[in-house]
């Protein structure tokens, strides 16, 4: 059977990434053991979807158009760092995405959407965040911990979420690859002024 390892995101900002990137420099200053993930790969994860065999994802568009149709444009801003994993033994790196009632609806559809086409999907509670790396060993790990103290309440900026993507991810030496399987737009204007 053939499948396809895929996931449902929005994509970043010009600006947001170049913000990200420039923390990512920052950080690296510590030498820590970390595999830093490519600005221009970084997206805000709704959905990981694993494999999912190639007859699914034409009930999976289907449902995916249905419920966002409703949803109008809105935007996020993303603030703050963190880690996933024991504090003193972190496993990864991320920047945060404040978590407002469209944005959490947003990944409620895509829930529904999902249910609704029978895919399978990762369903650990939804945590929005940016992942900046991977940590691989405990080496200068303390040092980077220290640097982390000076970017708790950074901002990197907003990102108007206009449309949500299908991705494909190809897993290559180099790391992931992703292409745009499907665009599916939220429908209505972004209302002026409304930032948060």
């Amino acid at each position: 059977m053939e499948t396809v390892r895929a996931f449902i995101a929005v994509e970043l900002n010009d600006a947001v990434r170049g913000e990200l990137a420039g923390l990512q420099r920052r950080l690296k200053k510590a030498h820590a053991d970390v595999r830093w993930v490519r600005t221009e790969g970084m997206h805000l994860t709704l959905a990981f979807l694993g494999d999912v065999p190639v007859e699914k994802f034409q009930p999976l568009e289907t449902a995916l158009d249905e419920s966002f149709q409703s949803l109008e444009p809105f935007s996020v801003k993303a603030t703050g760092i963190g880690t996933f994993g024991k504090p003193s033994r972190p496993r990864v790196v991320w920047a945060g995405i404040a978590d407002g009632p469209p944005l959490m609806e947003l990944q409620h559809k895509t829930v529904q959407a999902l249910r609704k086409a029978a895919v399978d999907f990762d369903e650990k509670p939804f945590s929005p965040h940016l992942t900046l790396g991977r940590v691989k060993s405990p080496k200068n790990i303390q040092h980077m911990l220290e640097l982390f103290e000076k970017e708790q309440a950074t901002e990197f900026g907003s990102v108007d979420v206009t449309e949500v993507l299908l991705m494909k991810s190809e897993l290559k030496p180099t790391g992931a690859e992703h292409t745009v399987l499907h665009r599916f737009p939220l429908h209505g204007q972004v209302k002026q002024g409304k930032s948060s």
